[in-house]
């Protein structure tokens, strides 16, 4: 406050200390003119009343000067602000409505684009982003980043082209005195962070050590976050030791507060390097039968173009897809592997931005939309003061008011608006962001996004503000300041001729509101629909009454053995919950993101166009009853099947018609690729359940015997109630703790919150685009009630004329009701257009039902239609109500 006051004062004095200036020169100049004409003989007074007269007026001076410095237009434009202020003040209902309408609209544009800039635009904080790519391969649109660590080694080996480094994100159980804790984290190549660039707050990055060397890396980076978190940021924390997964490691370093990992959306608290993880897993590194998410960063060196690294990165790809062990995977999906690609990576992983791209355009423009509704609105608004204020209007310009002059006032109160409704916008917008994060962080798989606002977020708010006041301004400023002097000057004039020409320009305004409501409405039918369609579709299970939770043990002391049986304890404790009505475990269950899927070896000749690959389930028995999944053939998994009997094998209806046809599947044998010698002998056959996703076709699904597997570090374990389901998760946790306190229960949920969870993206697009509808809706029907309404106050005295002739109530209340109507229909009839040439653009985001489906655009059409008449039956009502002599006399 006191800077401003500082700035203000020294702003004063400069302009006073300017005119102290220029009035000592004219003095001086005056002085001379004086002295000149006493020279030709004038005499005193007479010469200077000449030179006064020559010279002007002091103020007629001091004006010019200002003028040519510019200071004028600064002074006028202060007066017009400071006049913009006071009518904003005596019509605060106008007011709050325009503000309250921009900020809505505004507020709603803010909150999208924060998401958009932390999602789509948002550059890593980096070391020289430009220069780091992503190691990709494929020959569609969206080439993959999977890849073992033999393409690495291949890839390392262009040293003369890049410096290579790989990640792969995964969960830590990090020993402390309270208990185990999941940390997530990543493990990573040993030359991790100086390729990647990764900006240290304290300590040092890895060193390129050879992976290979077992635990020859007994060290961690750790975040600044978990710094925060755990170590209350002492600056002692380097050289200190953590437990991971059982080995002790030794901290050191910290990453910068801004770095928050190369994935957007996750936060990785722990980076350990691979060496840690081949104590753990010692084939991780020579594995070749199979593809992992661990992408490969290549950061191109000094004088290598992106043409030559994209060419060498291609003939080492080609090399080793070459080599026999990798020929299965050329086999499954050789497009996949034809070409080498590089992605930019200064904006880090892009799949959060390939799952959010689409949904987050569509966001954006249903809110520009919403944006030009509200500002449709205002324009209307101020079209209405504005022929409140045509006296004052043509006051002005019969005194010599210049028309330019009229219209910058009036577009210095359009942007005074617009920097108010910014604000508010601006507020609002940021309680938007944080309630969408608070949904996001929520989720089994939480997703982190920095959205606290930067440069980039107030510059667009700024430059939508500005537009807004541009768009809804021009128009009323313009129709305001043209008008006929006479006819506006009367007290009462009617202005026939100018309100006709208005209320056409406020008619289309309306129309405007209506087609955009239209489209905006219809978007968020089609969505909503989609997501019902999705929620009805019979997924092959049945998850009421339904308790899942998942049991980690990766990192843990625990052998196969001990899993084993604590897995078995558990089922038994599990089963004396009072409610439990089935209890099983498996390693997947349906609608959840972890799959794997797996190479078979079928019997006959191989069919190379054919994918033999099928996603593999392990379960106990009773797996199927929990899920509600129907058994169609054969017999389930039982108790009977052992680690010493036949091994035996349950699959989908999928499975059987894709690979064995028309042939009896029961009896059948099968096995995998990478374990010819074991064969699976077919027992049963079951329903098909969608395994990863609602939109996926149902896979050929392969389900085995736990008791016939190895036993897996993680494992979910559902339970069927016969009451509601969350209410048992208390018992169940306490089950699983007291089973064992040396494991990790994570993701506590019923499969309605899954299946919830698993439609997050089309919940998102459904909640938005369904309150931006009803915002639209709104505004459309206080647009149409303003125009209507006023329109029926300026008819007033016509309409008692006419009621005092012999005109009926009935009829006119039925006259003000077709107008209503036929500037909705006019709308409605654009908006529909519009709908059927945009919303080929959503095909995508539905699902079960056409873009153009006919039900929706008639149920917007229907819903549109109904409101516009409510919002036209009060003043049509008003207007059959009005009293002829009242009326007459008033005008």
């Amino acid at each position: 406050m006191m800077s401003q006051f500082r700035s203000w004062w020294s702003a004063a004095a400069r302009r006073t200390r300017f005119e102290d200036e220029m009035r000592a020169e004219m003095e001086f100049h005056l002085q001379a003119r004086v002295d000149d004409l006493m020279a030709s003989g004038v005499a005193p007074a007479a010469a200077r009343r000449q030179a006064r007269m020559e010279f002007g007026t002091a103020d007629a001076i001091k004006d010019d000067c200002r003028q040519s410095r510019g200071l004028r237009f600064l002074d006028t434009t202060v007066q017009d602000v400071r006049f913009a202020w006071r009518m904003m003040r005596k019509t605060p209902g106008f007011t709050a409505a325009a503000i309250i309408s921009l900020a809505l609209g505004i507020g709603a544009n803010t909150a999208i684009f924060t998401l958009v800039e932390a999602v789509m635009l948002r550059t890593m904080p980096i070391a020289e982003p430009d220069r780091l790519f992503y190691l990709a391969h494929g020959t569609g649109d969206n080439p993959g980043t999977s890849s073992n660590y033999g393409l690495f080694e291949q890839y390392a080996a262009l040293t003369d082209v890049f410096d290579v480094t790989a990640y792969n994100t995964n969960g830590f159980k990090v020993t402390t005195p309270d208990g185990i804790e999941n940390v997530d984290g990543i493990w990573v190549s040993g030359n991790f962070h100086a390729v990647a660039g990764v900006p240290m707050a304290l300590g040092r990055g890895f060193a390129a050590e050879r992976d290979r060397d077992i635990g020859g890396s007994m060290i961690a980076v750790i975040s600044d976050h978990y710094w925060a978190r755990r170590y209350n940021r002492a600056p002692d924390v380097l050289g200190q030791t953590l437990v991971l997964n059982g080995h002790t490691v030794t901290i050191v370093g910290v990453t910068a507060p801004e770095f928050t990992g190369l994935q957007p959306g996750t936060r990785p608290d722990i980076t350990l390097p691979l060496s840690v993880r081949v104590l753990d897993e010692k084939d991780f590194l020579d594995m070749r039968d199979t593809w992992t998410s661990m992408p490969i960063l290549g950061r191109v060196k000094p004088g290598v173009s992106e043409a030559q690294a994209t060419a060498a990165a291609d003939v080492a790809l080609k090399q080793y897809m070459a080599r026999e062990e990798n020929q299965w995977i050329v086999t499954r999906n050789p497009d996949a592997f034809a070409a080498a690609r590089l992605l930019p990576a200064s904006r880090g992983s892009g799949s959060l931005r390939q799952r959010y791209a689409t949904p987050l355009t569509v966001l954006m423009a249903l809110v520009g939309l919403i944006l030009l509704i509200a500002a449709t609105n205002v324009a209307n608004l101020l079209l209405v003061r504005g022929e409140a204020r045509s006296k004052e209007v043509a006051i002005r310009l019969c005194v010599g008011g210049g028309r330019s002059r009229l219209i910058r006032q009036f577009l210095t109160e359009s942007v005074l608006l617009a920097v108010c409704g910014a604000l508010l916008g601006f507020v609002l917008a940021q309680w938007g962001t944080q309630a969408i994060m608070a949904f996001f962080e929520s989720l089994e798989q939480p997703i982190f996004l920095d959205v606290s606002p930067n440069l980039r977020v107030l510059a667009f708010t700024t430059a939508i503000a500005l537009i807004a006041a541009l768009l809804f301004g021009l128009t009323p400023a313009l129709k305001s300041t043209r008008l006929e002097l006479s006819p506006a000057l009367k007290e009462g004039g009617l202005q026939f001729g100018w309100t006709r020409r208005r209320w056409t320009a406020g008619y289309a305004l309306v129309v405007t509101q209506v087609a955009l409501g239209v489209v905006v409405i219809a978007v968020a039918g089609l969505l909503a629909r989609s997501l019902h369609n999705l929620k009805t579709l019979n997924a092959g299970f049945n998850g009421e009454h339904v308790l899942v939770f998942t049991l980690d043990s990766y990192g843990t002391t625990l052998n196969d053995e001990r899993r084993t049986a604590l897995y078995a304890d558990l089922l038994g404790r599990l089963r004396t919950l009072p409610g439990a009505v089935r209890v099983a475990a498996s390693r997947s269950v349906p609608i959840h993101t972890s799959g794997n899927a797996r190479l078979l070896d079928l019997p006959g000749p191989a069919d190379r166009t054919l994918d033999r690959s099928a996603f593999t389930n392990i379960v106990t028995p009773g797996y199927f009853d929990a899920f509600g999944i129907r058994l169609l053939r054969g017999r389930d998994i039982n108790e009977f099947d052992t680690s010493t009997s036949p091994r035996v094998a349950v699959i989908s209806t999928a499975m059987a018609r894709l690979y064995f046809g028309d042939r009896d599947p029961l009896g059948q044998t099968f096995g995998y690729q990478s374990e010819k010698d074991i064969r699976l002998t077919v027992v049963g056959v079951v329903e098909d359940t969608h395994q990863m996703n609602l939109r996926e076709r149902a896979p050929a699904i392969v389900y085995t015997p736990m008791t016939q597997e190895k036993a897996q570090f993680w494992m979910n374990f559902a339970i069927r109630t016969a009451q509601e389901p969350a209410a048992l998760s208390s018992a169940a946790v306490a089950a699983a703790r007291a089973a064992s306190k040396d494991v990790v229960i994570r993701y506590v949920r019923t499969m309605d919150q899954q299946v919830n969870a698993s439609l997050m993206r089309e919940r998102l697009l459904a909640t938005f685009s369904g309150g931006f509808a009803a915002l639209a809706l709104i505004l459309a029907a206080v647009g149409l009630y303003g125009v209507m309404s006023y329109n029926v106050t300026r008819r007033s005295r016509e309409i008692g004329i006419r009621m005092a002739l012999g005109a009926r109530r009935g009829n006119v209340l039925i006259q003000v009701l077709r107008q209503t109507v036929v500037v909705s229909v006019i709308g409605i009839a654009i908006g529909v257009t519009a709908v059927l040439m945009t919303t080929k653009y959503m095909t995508t985001l539905l699902f079960g039902l056409s873009e153009r489906d006919p039900a929706t655009l008639m149920a917007v059409s229907v819903v549109l239609l109904i409101t516009a008449s409510v919002a036209g039956f009060f003043p049509a009502r008003r207007a059959a109500t009005i009293d002829p002599v009242r009326a007459i006399k008033t005008e």
